[in-house]
C-alpha cells in the first residue's frame, strides 16, 4: 500500500510540478514526460508487486535525472542530493547495511571524477555526482553492475546513431538516461534478495 502512495505522489509530480522547480531551465516537453511516465509506471507496477516503498522513491527521483537531463544535458544537484538524502533514510527505516554502499558510492563518484578529467569533461560533473548517488543506493556490487550497464546502452545508442549518420564524432549525447535506466534495472534486480 505505501508503495502505491509513493507511485501516485510522483506521477502527480511528473505532471503537475513546474519543471524549473527540480533545476530544469526549458520546460521539459510533454512527449518527454510521456515516455518518463510510463517507465515510472511500468517500474512502479513492478516495485508495487513487491510493495517497497523505497524503491519507488528511488525510481521517481531517477526518471527526473532522466528527463532533465534528456532536455538539457544536465543533471541538477538538487536531484543528486535528494537521491543521497532518500538513502540515508532508508538506511534507517529499512535497516539498509551502510558500509557496502558508502564504499561503491564514494568508489564510484572517484572512479567517474578520474574518468571526468581524463576525458577532459567527456563525463560531465552531473554524471560524476549522480554516479556516487546510484552506488550509495545499490551498494557493491549492484552499483558498479547498473553504472557499467548504463554506460554500454550509452555507447550502442551513440554507435547507432553515428551508423545512421545522425550525429558526427564529437557530437556529445546526455549520458543521465541511459545511467537511470542501468540504475533501476539494478534496483528491480535488488527487490526480494
Amino acid at each position: 500500500m505505501a508503495a502505491a502512495v509513493v507511485a501516485g505522489i510522483w506521477v502527480l509530480v511528473f505532471w503537475f510540478m513546474p519543471s524549473r522547480w527540480w533545476g530544469a531551465q526549458r520546460m521539459v516537453p510533454h512527449w518527454l514526460i510521456a515516455v518518463a511516465t510510463g517507465a515510472l509506471l511500468a517500474s512502479l507496477w513492478w516495485i508495487w508487486r513487491q510493495n517497497s516503498w523505497v524503491d519507488a522513491g528511488y525510481i521517481g527521483i531517477w526518471l527526473l535525472v532522466a528527463v532533465i537531463d534528456a532536455n538539457e544535458r544536465i543533471i541538477p544537484n538538487r536531484l543528486v542530493a535528494l537521491s543521497v538524502l532518500w538513502s540515508l533514510v532508508t538506511f534507517v527505516w529499512a535497516a539498509r547495511p551502510v558500509t557496502a554502499s558508502v564504499g561503491c558510492g564514494a568508489g564510484l563518484l572517484l572512479t567517474f571524477l578520474l574518468i571526468h578529467f581524463l576525458t577532459r569533461g567527456g563525463i560531465g560533473m552531473g554524471d560524476v555526482k549522480y554516479s556516487g548517488a546510484v552506488g550509495l543506493a545499490l551498494g557493491w556490487p549492484l552499483g558498479l553492475v547498473a553504472l557499467v550497464l548504463g554506460i554500454w546502452t550509452g555507447g550502442i545508442y551513440a554507435l547507432v546513431l553515428l551508423l545512421m549518420r545522425a550525429v558526427k564524432r564529437h557530437d556529445s549525447i546526455p549520458l543521465g538516461p541511459f545511467l537511470v535506466f542501468g540504475a533501476i534495472l539494478g534496483l528491480v534486480g535488488t527487490i526480494g534478495h
